[in-house]
C-alpha cells in the first residue's frame, strides 16, 4: 500500500479518536440515587416520594424508588436494597423497616461504593459501628420531642389526671421507641396512670384489634396516644364500636389527610406533622451535594408541628 495513503489513514483514525474522546468529556454524568421506603400503602411515604421526585427533577438526577408492602417485612426491604446495588445507584436513601436487621445489606452497598443517607427512622448507631457501616447523614425529626408534644397535649386535654393507654409502633425500631420515650416523659409530671401499652405494628387493622381488647380490659380509659395515625384510625373505630365516641381523647403522629379529617370531625384531637415531603426533598439534595464532593452535615433535622382542629380551621 502507498506510504502516503497509510499515513493519511493513521492521521484520520487519530482525528476520529480525538473527536470521540472530546465528545465523551463533554457529556454530563447523570447521577443515580435510590430511595427505599417502608409501606407503599402508607400515605406518609407517598408524600416522601413526592418530595424526593421534586428534588430529583430539579437537579436532573435519576431516582429509583422501592417500597415494601408491609412495614414489618424486613426481608423484602433487604431484597429491594440488593436490587438497588445491582442497578448501580451511587447514593442510597433508606428508611429502615428494622433499625438493626438492615445493616448487613447496607454494609454490602457501602462495600460496592454506594454512599448511605438514613431517612426518617434511625439506623441503630452501635450496631452500625460494630459492622463498619458509615452513615453519611441522617435526615428526619427528633421523634422523642414529637412524642412528648403529643403527650403534653393529651395531658392538657385530660386535665392532668385519669387513665390513659398507648399504642406503640414496632418495638425495637428507633422511631417507635423514641416516640414512646417522649410520651412517657410527658406523663411524668401528671397524675395520669398508664394502664395499657402495646404495639399495633403501625397498622390500622391491628390498632382496631389491640385497642378493642384494651378497652374491654380497661373501660375507664380516658386518653390514648398512638405512635402513628394509621393505628389511631383503627383505635377510633374501636372507640366507636364500643359506644364511647366523644369520651376518649386521642393524639397521634404523622398528619395524614385521613387524620386531619378525623380531627375536624372531633374524633382525633391532635397529630404531629413531621413533613415527610421535606425529608425526601432534603435527602435527594444532600445526595447530590455528596456526589459533587461537597461536605454535608451528619444530621439534618426537620421541624415538627402539632396539628389541632384550631390550626386546621385557621388555614
Amino acid at each position: 500500500m502507498n506510504l502516503k495513503i497509510i499515513i493519511i489513514m493513521i492521521l484520520t483514525g487519530m482525528l476520529l479518536l480525538t473527536v470521540g474522546c472530546g465528545k465523551k468529556e463533554q457529556q454530563t454524568e447523570i447521577y443515580k440515587i435510590g430511595l427505599v421506603m417502608k409501606a407503599a400503602s402508607n400515605p406518609f411515604f407517598a408524600r416522601m416520594e413526592e418530595g424526593a421526585r421534586l428534588a430529583a427533577d430539579s437537579l436532573k438526577v435519576e431516582l429509583l424508588v422501592g417500597a415494601i408492602t408491609q412495614e414489618t417485612d424486613i426481608n423484602q426491604q433487604i431484597s429491594i436494597v440488593e436490587n438497588m446495588i445491582v442497578q448501580g445507584v451511587q447514593v442510597l436513601l433508606i428508611t429502615p423497616a428494622d433499625s438493626k436487621s438492615i445493616i448487613n445489606v447496607l454494609k454490602s452497598a457501602q462495600d460496592a461504593g454506594i454512599r448511605i443517607i438514613n431517612v426518617d427512622n434511625r439506623i441503630d448507631a452501635e450496631t452500625a459501628r460494630l459492622a463498619g457501616l458509615k452513615i453519611d447523614c441522617y435526615v428526619g425529626v427528633d421523634n422523642e420531642v414529637g412524642g412528648k408534644m403529643a403527650g403534653d397535649y393529651l395531658v392538657q386535654l385530660m386535665g392532668g389526671r385519669g387513665k390513659a393507654a398507648m399504642l406503640e409502633g414496632i418495638r425495637g425500631v428507633d422511631n417507635a421507641e423514641a416516640r414512646k420515650r417522649g410520651f412517657l416523659k410527658a406523663m411524668e409530671n401528671s397524675e395520669i396512670e398508664l394502664v395499657a401499652s402495646q404495639s399495633a405494628n403501625w397498622a390500622q387493622d391491628q390498632g382496631l384489634d389491640v385497642f378493642t381488647n384494651m378497652l374491654q380490659a380497661n373501660p375507664e380509659i380516658k386518653g390514648l396516644f398512638c405512635a402513628n395515625d394509621m393505628m389511631a384510625l383503627g383505635a377510633i373505630q374501636a372507640i366507636e364500636q364500643a359506644g364511647k365516641a366523644g369520651q376518649i381523647f386521642v393524639t397521634s403522629y404523622d398528619n395524614l389527610k385521613a387524620a386531619q379529617q378525623s380531627i375536624l370531625q372531633g374524633k382525633l384531637q391532635a397529630t404531629i406533622e413531621q413533613h415527610p415531603e421535606k425529608m425526601g426533598y432534603e435527602g435527594v439534595v444532600l445526595a447530590w451535594e455528596l456526589l459533587n464532593g461537597k461536605t454535608i452535615p451528619e444530621e439534618k433535622l426537620i421541624k415538627l408541628d402539632l396539628v389541632t382542629k384550631e390550626n386546621l380551621l385557621a388555614k
